[in-house]
């Protein structure tokens, strides 16, 4: 699985080739037949590995006792996972992303997985619009690191923010409320001065 994963990320999946596999494995086709039918059997292994992530990284952080513990869970796993792609020892988003956007089959499996990561988000929080948010705010970070790989550097900042954004620990809260009340009085000066 190795083998295609580095070839769907680098290639996408016209790189998934029963040939170049084999070559790149210095194996012979028919052993790679041993193991997968077809080329299609490849590419759906490839496919169903990455849909399975969510529900092993979800049922995980669903395991936690609090919201920021298992926020804390997923962002640690999203980390690794990253390194680990670009080796071909994960799946990869950047990968499946780039699939789906040129395969409208692919791309309805790839919605239903991201309604799932949203959902857990969700339930992790109860903010769905920030739960959406960070999602896209992760989905741009991983798509970004992949073009620049130094990104993954700044990981850690960012899934501190990730995590502050939604599960501010007590002493957050009372900050976010004082700066939220301000916020919304700044809003009423604004709102009566424009009515007069």
């Amino acid at each position: 699985m190795r083998a295609a994963r580095i070839a769907l990320l680098n290639g996408g999946p016209e790189a998934v080739r029963v040939e170049r596999l084999a070559s790149s494995l210095k194996v012979t086709k028919g052993s790679f037949y041993w193991h997968f039918k077809d080329r299609g059997a490849i590419l759906e292994a490839l496919l169903r590995e990455w849909e399975e992530e969510t529900s092993t990284i979800a049922a995980e952080a669903l395991s936690r006792r609090t919201p920021r513990e298992a926020l804390s869970v997923v962002f640690a796993e999203i980390k690794e996972r990253v390194v680990l792609s670009e080796r071909g020892e994960a799946p990869s988003d950047a990968a499946i992303f780039a699939w789906a956007s040129v395969s409208p089959k692919v791309g309805k499996r790839v919605n239903k997985v991201e309604q799932q990561r949203i959902a857990v988000l969700t339930s992790l929080t109860g903010l769905p619009d920030r739960s959406q948010l960070a999602y896209l705010a992760l989905i741009g970070f991983l798509m970004r690191r992949r073009r620049v790989p130094e990104a993954a550097e700044s990981f850690p900042l960012f899934g501190s923010m990730l995590l502050d954004f939604l599960a501010p620990d007590a002493q957050n809260d009372k900050t976010k409320s004082k700066q939220d009340k301000k916020e919304r009085d700044r809003e009423k000066t604004l709102i009566s001065a424009r009515t007069r």
